[in-house]
């Protein structure tokens, strides 16, 4: 136990070394610290046709850059449209920027307020409005079928993933699911369908938690991968770009 002890302690001293060394400074001035380790190898396709995509952190990046284009690139000019990017969605967001709190619900009251619009009519939108909850699914793994559920399993290239779940996990409800899946069908945008096992625990989104500190319709979609929260994971090239046009011409409406 005492070499083992010693071991750390050394391996400690020999860090501090390392980024008192880098930072410039005395060794004693570091009270503390804190270390992230990021993958940094590039993107690359892969697949007989070049389909899919390997990367890290396609979880969440395939979901921000969507809602970059689509709100750059849609066509409407009436209302508010906005995107929301939140900090700690890994690890609860019961932060006070996270999307469990009330750092949106709190920014859109002051815009209305500098609009010359009161509470009521803030209230009365927001029962009027549609939120798109954007995070990507698991797509159906070979190695482990099981996990899926048997009628409703997303596959790498199927298009959009619709999410519902049981247990409220996933924000959405029935009119939500046919509001998303009408926009698709209009636009030949391909879509598909994600249903969590109802007797296995599976995740949560940012939506269920927005939707209940400021009530509004919500759908989750999202792309589907495989490998999700994994340093490297996969997804079809086709996949981005429906999840792309369906938010697109979600701000064009």
């Amino acid at each position: 136990m005492r070499c083992s002890a010693t071991a750390r302690k050394d391996a400690g001293d020999a860090f501090l070394d390392f980024l008192a060394k880098e930072c410039q400074i005395d060794r004693e001035r570091i009270l503390s610290y804190e270390l992230t380790v990021y993958p940094t190898d590039a993107p690359c396709l892969l697949g007989a046709k070049q389909e899919f995509l390997s990367a890290s952190r396609l979880d969440n990046m395939t979901s921000v850059y969507a809602c970059l284009e689509g709100i750059l690139h849609g066509k409407s000019a009436d209302g508010i449209q906005c995107i929301a990017l939140f900090d700690n969605e890994e690890v609860g967001s019961c932060t006070k920027q996270g999307a469990d709190s009330m750092a949106l619900p709190n920014i859109l009251m002051r815009l209305y307020s500098s609009l010359g619009y009161g509470q009521d009519a803030y209230f009365a939108d927001l029962a009027r409005g549609f939120l798109l909850s954007l995070d990507v699914a698991h797509a159906l793994h070979p190695n482990a079928p099981e996990k899926a559920d048997l009628t409703n399993i997303p596959c790498l290239g199927g298009g959009v993933t619709i999410k519902a779940a049981c247990s409220q996990a996933y924000a959405g409800d029935a009119e939500a699911i046919a509001v998303t899946k009408a926009l698709c069908q209009a636009h030949a945008i391909p879509y598909q369908m994600f249903l969590n096992r109802s007797d296995m625990r599976g995740g949560s989104t940012l939506g269920s938690m927005l939707s209940a500190n400021m009530p509004m319709r919500a759908m989750d979609v999202g792309a589907a991968i495989l490998a999700m929260h994994s340093a490297r994971e996969t997804m079809a090239r086709a996949d981005q770009g429906a999840l792309e046009r369906l938010v697109t011409v979600f701000f064009s409406r």
